[in-house]
């Protein structure tokens, strides 16, 4: 049996190495992105599938701020001027997360959604800080 030299024994010491942390590293990322909702589906087709989100934006915001939504960790949309966030999503405990950017603190919020129920909030800044504030539903 031939032996192999010192450098030959490094470099695949070192791309096995590799190999296992980024099939490592892969399997963290898969484990975070997964919803802990079945199958991983977090929007509903209508709100007599699950319930429905809204979220208007306030006025007091400013004419160039964005809000980022975020449900489960995956983006939902983005809430700007004249307009309002609704998306309907599947019964069970959903994270949401509202960020408005430019160094504002984010809000943050678990929302335990049943079927046929509307949740409606409006998003304001409060000091440097983005809130979400629960309002009555309009529909």
């Amino acid at each position: 049996m031939k032996k192999l030299n010192f450098p030959v024994v490094v470099i695949l010491r070192l791309a096995i190495c590799s190999l296992l942390i980024a099939s490592a590293t892969q399997s963290a990322s898969a484990n975070e992105s997964r919803s802990s909702h079945q199958g991983g589906v977090i929007f509903a087709t209508t709100t007599a599938d699950g319930g429905r989100l809204v979220i208007n934006r306030s006025p007091a915001l400013g004419s160039y701020v964005s809000v980022s939504v975020r449900i489960d960790g995956k983006l939902a949309g983005l809430l700007t001027r004249g307009r309002t966030f609704e998306t309907n999503l599947t019964p069970g405990n959903h994270r949401v997360t509202a960020d408005a950017g430019d160094g504002r603190t984010p809000w943050y919020g678990t929302l335990s959604v049943r079927a046929g129920q509307t949740y409606a909030y409006t998003a304001s800044l409060s000091a440097n800080q983005l809130v979400l504030t629960p309002a009555t539903a309009s529909r």
